[in-house]
């Protein structure tokens, strides 16, 4: 080649670069403090708009009326009578004997 005519591998090198030496630059004047904070919250809000939308569905489609978190503490020892007492299992049987 000419020396009239760029080398255009030459150039893709040196701009790849420039643009890493700029973002590197920015990344490392950036406050990452205030960026951690605003991730951890939106994280969080995502988190409770998926809960309201399950629960919103669970209700509108399902047609519990329950909150989930209340069922989730309910235990099938907590949801019986205290005095009920658990139904005796039957013996199997074996099938000639009917």
């Amino acid at each position: 080649m000419s020396d009239d005519q760029p080398n255009p591998l030459t150039d893709v090198i040196k701009g790849l670069g420039l643009l890493l030496r700029a973002a590197k630059t920015t990344v490392e004047r950036l406050p990452t403090k205030d960026l951690e904070e605003v991730v951890l919250t939106s994280a969080r809000e995502v988190g409770r708009a998926i809960e309201s939308v399950a629960t919103t569905v669970e209700r509108e489609v399902f047609g519990r009326r329950d909150e989930p978190a209340a069922r989730a503490r309910k235990t099938p020892e907590a949801s019986a009578p205290p005095d009920a007492k658990e139904p005796e299992k039957e013996e199997p049987k074996p099938p000639d004997a009917a």
